[in-house]
């Protein structure tokens, strides 16, 4: 089902909103992609002291920042 037809179906939105909805989704996605990306260069930017020091070794930057 796509993102208009789920919007239409539940909230009896126009096709306006449906669209405003799905760019707003999109953004959203897009700025937290970007804080995780740039919170995982920071990290990997940080010596392995510095890293023990937050609870977290290097193998571990990965799976804590995405998930």
């Amino acid at each position: 089902m796509s993102i208009l037809t789920h919007a239409h179906d539940h909230h009896h939105v126009s096709p306006t909103e449906a669209v405003m909805n799905a760019v707003r989704t999109a953004f959203h996605a897009v700025v937290d992609w970007h804080r995780k990306r740039r919170a995982e260069a920071e990290l990997m930017e940080m010596d392995d002291r510095m890293l023990a020091d937050l609870g977290i070794t290097r193998g571990e930057i990965h799976e804590k920042v995405w998930g």
